[in-house]
């Protein structure tokens, strides 16, 4: 780990070492011991981390009890969801027959339509034809 990389995990995952991942956490204690500048970056995260919980107003436990309770009990008064009817549990079997959209499907199906009942055309004449009447230069008549 590098002083850069030790900036990101410190970003991604705070000043406490204790939360970070086994790996991350053994490779960081080894740049700290080595590193002034790491332990410089870890100073200042625990600087502003220790600024931010003392600035930062710290809600009520009881306002945030009464939040929980009452998020609890509109959970509990919620009407479970009814199952599918017939026609979207049809849809969601066609889905994958359709990736690009229903609009898309109903697109293919119309020109496969109008492709089968239209009338054949004749057959097409051979392009290279008139070529063929042309005189070459070692031709003789």
């Amino acid at each position: 780990m590098n002083t850069k990389q030790f900036a990101r995990a410190l970003d991604r995952h705070g000043p406490v070492m204790a939360g970070w991942p086994e790996t991350e956490r053994a490779a960081a204690a080894t740049l700290l011991a080595g590193s002034a500048e790491a332990r410089g970056l870890l100073q200042a995260a625990l600087a502003l981390d220790a600024r931010l919980q003392r600035d930062l107003p710290q809600p009520d436990a009881a306002a945030v009890a009464r939040l929980q309770a009452g998020i609890a009990r509109r959970i509990a008064r919620a009407p479970l969801p009814s199952p599918p009817g017939p026609l979207p549990r049809l849809l969601a079997l066609l889905r994958p027959a359709a990736p690009a959209g229903w609009g898309a499907l109903a697109t293919m199906a119309t020109c496969a339509l109008w492709l089968s009942l239209s009338p054949p055309r004749a057959a097409p004449e051979d392009p290279f034809g008139p070529l063929q009447t042309l005189p070459l230069a070692g031709d003789l008549f």
